[in-house]
């Protein structure tokens, strides 16, 4: 079964996009898919996005099972709340979601490093759910720094890094820095590097990420003919 935890070396860097991308993608080449939101705050919508694109045939309660009002990081969140996140009820969700599943994609909250309770982080719930990583970064200035040390603290928790994302996230020229980053993370990253262009809908992100997909998928079981089949009659993903 693919496993895999997607997240980013900040907020806002495209991580339900390619979450989604990769859902989309996974069912296209046949497999039976589940995405998943553990926890999500403010008032984003990314645990529907992901519910949506994954066949809409989960409940969504297990899709995205915790909610906060606030924009924070899970345990402030949770806090502010006066609430705590039930890790019981997150594995119990996750359990119902990956079964007879051949891949999970679950998308964090933020960076690798944030907490999800007092003293659990997303390093920590993808090592309890055996999830691979995903690591989407910001094409932007200081991006070889924050994937380095994403990937320093993925490994020093015992996490494989899959795949690097460069995301790009705005249409304006690019700088020096932005023009070099995809090279210079190739050479200093310390895993498989993908370029991701600026892009504003699900649709537009699956086409660009093939490539990606093709890859994470390279070590995978063989797919059954009636599975391709199904895969055929996808629809389009979501186009938002």
């Amino acid at each position: 079964m693919i496993r895999l935890g997607v997240t980013g070396t900040d907020t806002g860097v495209g991580k339900t996009l390619v979450s989604s991308a990769l859902v989309y993608l996974f069912r296209r080449h046949g497999l039976r898919v589940a995405a998943m939101k553990p926890v999500e705050t403010g008032d984003g919508d990314d645990g529907t996005r992901l519910w949506h694109v994954a066949g809409a045939s989960d409940a969504v309660e297990d899709v995205a099972p915790i909610r906060f009002p606030d924009a924070l990081a899970p345990a402030l969140a949770a806090r502010r709340a006066g609430r705590a996140v039930d890790l019981a009820a997150l594995d119990a969700a996750f359990a119902r979601l990956t079964r007879d599943r051949d891949a999970v994609i679950v998308e964090g909250a933020g960076g690798l490093l944030v907490p999800f309770t007092d003293t659990l982080g997303f390093d920590g719930l993808c090592r309890r759910w055996s999830l691979d990583l995903v690591i989407v970064a910001a094409n932007r200035l200081g991006v070889i720094n924050h994937t380095r040390l994403t990937v320093r603290a993925a490994e020093s928790a015992g996490l494989r890094v899959r795949a690097v994302v460069l995301s790009t996230l705005t249409t304006d020229p690019p700088d020096v820095a932005q023009e070099t980053n995809l090279a210079a993370l190739r050479e200093f990253a310390g895993a498989p590097v993908f370029a991701l262009p600026f892009q504003r809908s699900t649709a537009a992100a699956a086409s660009a990420c093939n490539a990606l997909a093709d890859a994470l998928l390279a070590t995978d079981v063989p797919r059954s003919a009636s599975r391709a089949a199904a895969a055929r009659s996808l629809p389009s993903p979501d186009p938002r």
